[in-house]
């Protein structure tokens, strides 16, 4: 039987990086495939169990919060053996190795282990299939996307199937290689809102009716948004923010929470507003009420999201209010319409390459 290996940063205590884990494994138990989660880290982890000095943007975690991205790990994932770097690799022995979305090409990282192990160059000479799941670069600028380019050209010789998240990243990759390039769904998209039903357990919403935030950056139309609606609506704010003295009627502090507390907290929420693309996901598998910021510099992933699902409105620049526009209410309706194609096109994508 195949057996599949699954490459993400499931390592960083980021609720996209692990949902992705997730989200890819679920979806590959559900089609019958063997699997599981390659343990792979950079280097080793710091006493405060993280990688030091990488993904700078990432702010320090606390020690609650890294607490709760273990016991996810531990309980919802299947993680192979530690690979620390890349001395051991040679030992991993699977059929084929998906690379599973998010920025797994970003111009951040081009030349480090990291990049070793997602453009494949550690198995490129091996005989098994190399897949990419909806990877990203993460960034639509020119000076970006020319650095990239060569690079790209040549690691793209690794993979034998190609998919990639946004759209307008489809023709820049389809110039660089002879292979197909599909635009896939994100995985976490691919599933649905029950199949994250195990990860809620029996948590019950203690907190009533509430507006959750979530914003990375420090997003100045966010927090007026946040405000004005908890003015009108009269209700508090659940928040994991930069800046919690921005929040006029703050229910709670959620920045320690873990995945599960998350997406608990999404899941019950009147109200969402944020700048990350997978609470903006689950807000969505959730049929809620939401507005997603850009980030400066990696607008394009939310962007194009939003555009595909015909939603480009729910899009708001940094410096946006968007009282207004999260009133307005949502054709969810025509939305999994769009979103039930595009993951029967995925599907097709998967069988396809795992199958052929």
């Amino acid at each position: 039987m195949m057996k599949v290996g699954i490459l993400n940063v499931q390592w960083l205590n980021n609720m996209g990086s692990v949902l992705l884990a997730f989200a890819v494994q679920k979806k590959l138990d559900q089609m019958g495939i063997e699997n599981e989660v390659i343990n792979f880290m950079t280097q080793k982890l710091d006493d405060f169990g993280e990688i030091p000095s990488v993904h700078k943007e990432e702010k320090a975690s606390s020690l609650k919060k890294i607490e709760n991205f273990n016991k996810f790990r531990k309980n919802h994932l299947r993680l192979s053996r530690d690979y620390v770097g890349i001395s051991e690799v040679d030992l991993m022995d699977y059929d084929a190795y998906i690379l599973a979305s998010d920025t797994v090409w970003t111009p951040l990282r081009v030349h480090d282990n990291e990049a070793f192990m997602f453009y494949f160059e550690f198995c490129k000479d091996k005989p098994v299939k190399k897949i990419s799941w909806a990877a990203s670069i993460g960034s639509e600028s020119k000076e970006d996307l020319d650095m990239m380019k060569p690079i790209l050209e040549e690691r793209l010789k690794n993979f034998d199937y190609i998919s990639v998240r946004e759209r307008e990243t489809v023709e820049f990759v389809q110039s660089l290689t002879d292979k197909k390039v599909i635009h896939a769904i994100d995985p976490v998209l691919m599933l649905d809102k029950m199949d994250y039903d195990e990860l809620l357990g029996n948590c019950k919403n203690n907190f009533g009716n509430y507006i959750y935030a979530y914003l990375f950056d420090d997003v100045d139309g966010g927090y007026e948004t946040i405000n004005k609606l908890s003015s009108h609506t009269d209700l508090p704010v659940i928040a994991n923010v930069k800046k919690l003295k921005r929040i006029d009627n703050l229910l709670l502090d959620s920045e320690d929470d873990g995945p599960c507390e998350m997406l608990e907290k999404i899941a019950n929420a009147d109200f969402i507003i944020t700048d990350s693309f997978h609470v903006m996901i689950y807000a969505i598998l959730c049929k809620k009420p939401f507005v997603a910021y850009s980030r400066v510099g990696s607008s394009i992933r939310l962007r194009n999201m939003l555009e595909d699902l015909d939603l480009s409105s729910k899009f708001l620049l940094y410096d946006e209010e968007g009282f207004e526009e999260i009133l307005k209410p949502i054709d969810y309706g025509h939305v999994f319409e769009i979103i039930d194609d595009w993951r029967d096109s995925t599907m097709e994508f998967l069988t396809n390459a795992l199958n052929d």
